[in-house]
């Protein structure tokens, strides 16, 4: 096999300081072993997503650590949207949500950079193994397993990019950093290449891995079925193509090229649709959004999901997984800082709108919570606060037992997602009337109750600011914890403000910013700037502690 390595990636094993600071360690370099088979290789890709420790630091006591459901908790706890509702303390997402301990000499760093990168290695190693010279002489085992690598590679690439890239802000400066992502890892890298990367424009990142790579997986995926939720599909490609034509989209707007942003916008749109009529999948319904048994941690409950991942009972730990942290309604963690929404988001939420159920209103009797619990309407009342959600159960509704409540289906994509992305797509391209006819449907054939109508037209006028202010408002509220939304929020250089009067958000989390937040252009690792010194020259400056708290 060819020398395949990931890039430069630090061995972080030497542990934290009390701090959490990364101590000094000497970097190594980690490769793919030859023996390992095409198809072991590929199955470990979603394998890897939900691992515990993957990026090192579980042994050393490090609950943020546990791939994938960690980094999208991560990114919720930046937007401002999700509010701590327990014990801080317990709170081991606190760096996120407070905007401490963000730079390069800090381990959360490796939670986004290290996994990412091994998971590109991964993919890396299934591309180089196939012969791809000629799709059509592939049989047809082979035509989905390299479909699989590049859709996964053009996954992570994209976060990458997103997560990476400076983009202006109010806080932090670095105009030499515009328009840089992130290093280029393929199969034939070598390691002195790899020791020398710097980072790529962001322009040739999507032209010469995301969208060339989607081509292909789309070319290669055409005929395949998907047997279940648990593996990339069509629907997935055509899914991921609207997301990074919207992304596009943005970025050539921001740049004055109106004539590629429409372009971009309009594939965006065509793409989502796409995706809606490839998948079969209808939105989640009020029975399933508020199943306390299924809700929100299981993918063959509903016909929404259009990609999720499996945790295993075996492989759940009763701190390093998503449930442990996000569910309000168990027994069996003592993780106590509870997770709710932003007060002012929830009072935002109509009457009418079943998606409000899933927080806990200040008056307990205003809705008739369902939960597994025999005792929850005690249990609500007197041990969560106001706003705590509940959306995320228990897999199975075991509230008791670790092994099995903690072994909930992680979501990563939904039909929904891609009613929203026409919806806006549409508009931005330049018919926002359709695009307020999108919304108003999806909002009232889906979200309302009783017959409710929801209409956003004279609110939104003929606007299209505040169009897509009111999507995202909407967009935000569906999507609340799923990792979706920073993403959003970074694009569209949106405000998030935790500090207010009547603030349900713990002091140290009450953070103020107009337009989008310095720490959501994530700081490179000291492991990689070691590695690879050219990156030191172009990292991210540190926004840690830059933002004065509201008082």
């Amino acid at each position: 096999m060819k020398n395949i390595l990931k890039i430069s990636i630090a061995s972080l094993a030497a542990g934290l300081f009390a701090t959490g600071c990364i101590k000094d360690a000497v970097p190594t370099d980690v490769a793919i072993e030859s023996q390992v088979s095409l198809e072991t290789t590929i199955r470990g890709i979603p394998a890897a997503l939900v691992k515990a420790g993957s990026a090192g630091y579980a042994d050393q006591g490090a609950a943020w650590d546990f791939s994938l459901p960690a980094i999208h908790l991560a990114t919720e706890s930046m937007t401002g949207d999700l509010v701590v509702t327990g014990n801080i303390s317990y709170d081991w997402f606190s760096q996120w949500g407070t905007n401490t301990a963000l730079g390069s000499d800090y381990a959360v760093g490796a939670l986004t950079w290290d996994n990412y990168y091994t998971w590109i290695m991964m993919a890396n190693s299934v591309i180089s193994l196939i012969d791809a010279t000629d799709f059509s002489a592939l049989d047809a085992s082979k035509r989905s397993y390299l479909g699989f690598a590049y859709a996964y590679r053009a996954m992570f690439y994209f976060d990458l990019v997103r997560l990476y890239e400076f983009k202006e802000n109010t806080v932090t400066k670095a105009p030499e950093l515009l328009g840089l992502g992130v290093p280029i890892v393929l199969p034939e890298t070598t390691e002195a290449q790899a020791k020398n990367n710097p980072r790529a424009k962001v322009d040739d990142i999507y032209d010469q891995i995301i969208f060339p790579d989607l081509e292909k997986a789309e070319t290669l995926l055409s005929t395949y079925t998907a047997p279940d939720k648990y593996s990339l599909s069509l629907a997935f490609v055509y899914g991921m193509k609207a997301r990074a034509y919207l992304e596009r989209g943005t970025a050539k707007n921001d740049a004055g090229d109106t004539g590629a942003a429409a372009e971009a916008y309009k594939s965006a749109a065509e793409y989502a649709r796409k995706a809606i009529t490839a998948s079969g999948c209808t939105p989640l319904t009020q029975e399933q959004w508020e199943d306390p048994v299924n809700g929100f941690n299981n993918a063959e409950s509903n016909n929404a999901w259009i990609w999720g991942l499996a945790l295993p009972s075996e492989s759940v730990s009763p701190l390093f997984c998503f449930t442990a942290h996000m569910s309000c309604e168990n027994d069996w963690s003592d993780y106590q800082a509870g997770r709710g929404i932003n007060r002012n988001l929830y009072n935002s939420i109509y009457l009418r709108d079943f998606r409000r159920h899933s927080w806990l209103d200040p008056d307990r009797n205003s809705y008739a919570y369902k939960s597994a619990r025999p005792d929850s309407k005690k249990y609500f009342a007197d041990a969560l606060a106001d706003y705590a959600n509940i959306k995320f159960r228990p897999a199975q509704g075991a509230y008791k037992d670790y092994n099995v409540g903690g072994a909930a289906d992680h979501c990563c994509m939904r039909v929904e997602e891609m009613y929203f992305i026409e919806a806006e797509a549409t508009a931005q391209a330049g018919n926002l009337q359709e695009g307020i006819r999108l919304l108003n449907d999806f909002m009232t054939t889906y979200r309302m109750t009783d017959g409710a109508k929801y209409d956003c037209s004279v609110k939104v006028g003929s606007s299209l600011e505040n169009f897509v202010n009111e999507l995202m408002l909407q967009k935000r509220i569906e999507f609340w914890g799923e990792g979706i939304v920073m993403f959003d929020m970074k694009r569209l250089d949106m405000s998030s403000k935790r500090g207010y009067v009547g603030t349900n958000a713990p002091s140290s989390y009450r953070i103020n910013v107009d337009g989008r937040a310095p720490y959501w252009n994530i700081v490179i690792t000291r492991g990689e700037t070691q590695n690879n010194p050219v990156i030191a020259t172009q990292n991210n400056p540190d926004p840690s502690g830059l933002i004065e708290l509201w008082k």
